[in-house]
Parts: structure tokens; C-alpha cells; sequence
């Protein structure tokens, strides 16, 4: 069993090795169909934010944050710190991280503009796919059940450029994060759905 699973997990990192391609080619959100593999609340259970997800959608695997905050700002600038001490000035895929993080503090002063006192609601996507990948970055819809966010619908709202070595680490650096793990531990996530096949 754990060599199949080891196996499972190597396929899925092979696939998202080929994965870079324009974000217009991205499976779109759909929450009749995406699978949630594995989510956490973030930043804890005490002062929860949202969540940080590991998602199945079709054959893409989508490393999925969801944030529901009165201080979308803090927030984003806290993503923005985490984002500059991976990707510091001169190390390849900086450039990809000041798009992501530029576009992130414009969705958040777009959302924060149109209603200042309410709970934001922002979408974050880092997508792969076989033979693609890309960032999408919006707001969605939904409920909350049992202490869970169950997005019902979603809205794109930007689709920064990034390059497919930064998008795939990227992914990697969130979900050990958000789960408290080393990067090189991410795999023990578990088998990844279709994507892993």
C-alpha cells in the first residue's frame, strides 16, 4: 500500500513537472465537482481566516486558498511577506512572485473599496494540469457548515503570468505552510485524485 501510494504521488509530481500554460486553459472552479483531498483552517483554529485546501478537479490538482476576513489587507500583506522570503530579489521566480503578490493586494483593495466594512471573501487558485498550469485569483460564493467554507461559485478577477517553476514550488511552499511541514514532506498529503494517475 505505500508503495502504491509512493508510486500515486510520484506520477502526480511528474505531471505537474510538464505542467505551464496560459491561465485562459485552466479547468474552472465547479463545486459539483471539485474534490477536496485535504484542507486546514488557516491561520489556526483560534483566529481562523479561511481555509488553505489540496483539490482535485478533473485531472488538475489545485492548491486552493479561500479567505474570509474583515482584514483582507492584513491578510494579503502577510502573504506578501511569506512570498518575499521565498522568493527573494535575484533568485529565479522573483519576478513571478511580484506579479502574484501585486495582483493579490489589487484584488483585495477592489473587494475591500466596494463594501469597507463588511467580511471579504477572496479566491486563490495555484492550478496544474498535464499540459498547463497558472494562478487565478477572484472571489467566491458559499456557506459556511460545520465550522467548514463551502464555496458554491466563484469569480475570476485576475490571472497573473507566472513561470512553471515558480507555480509548481509555489504550490509546494503553501501546502507546507498551511499544514506545518517541511516542503520536502508535502507528499505525505496523500494520493492526489486523478491528477495522480
Amino acid at each position: 500500500m505505500r508503495l502504491r501510494t509512493r508510486a500515486a504521488v510520484t506520477a502526480a509530481l511528474l505531471l505537474l513537472a510538464c505542467a505551464y500554460a496560459p491561465a485562459a486553459s485552466l479547468p474552472a472552479f465547479d463545486a459539483a465537482t471539485d474534490r477536496v483531498v485535504k484542507r486546514t483552517i488557516v491561520p489556526d483554529d483560534v483566529r481562523r481566516q479561511g481555509e488553505v485546501r489540496l483539490v482535485a478537479r478533473g485531472d488538475a490538482v489545485v492548491v486552493q486558498t479561500l479567505l474570509e476576513t474583515r482584514i483582507l489587507r492584513r491578510a494579503v500583506a502577510e502573504i506578501r511577506k511569506k512570498e518575499e522570503r521565498n522568493w527573494p530579489v535575484g533568485a529565479a521566480g522573483h519576478d513571478d512572485m511580484r506579479r502574484y503578490v501585486d495582483a493579490l493586494a489589487t484584488v483585495a483593495g477592489e473587494l475591500g473599496a466596494a463594501h469597507p466594512d463588511q467580511r471579504h471573501r477572496l479566491l486563490i487558485e495555484l492550478v496544474a494540469t498535464a499540459d498547463g498550469g497558472g494562478v487565478v485569483i477572484g472571489t467566491f460564493e458559499g456557506d459556511e457548515d460545520d465550522g467548514a467554507l463551502r464555496p458554491t461559485g466563484a469569480r475570476t478577477m485576475a490571472t497573473p503570468a507566472v513561470g512553471r517553476d515558480y507555480l509548481l514550488r509555489n504550490m509546494r511552499l503553501i501546502l507546507a505552510d498551511a499544514f506545518d511541514l517541511d516542503e520536502d514532506e508535502v507528499d505525505r498529503l496523500g494520493p492526489l485524485g486523478p491528477a495522480a494517475r
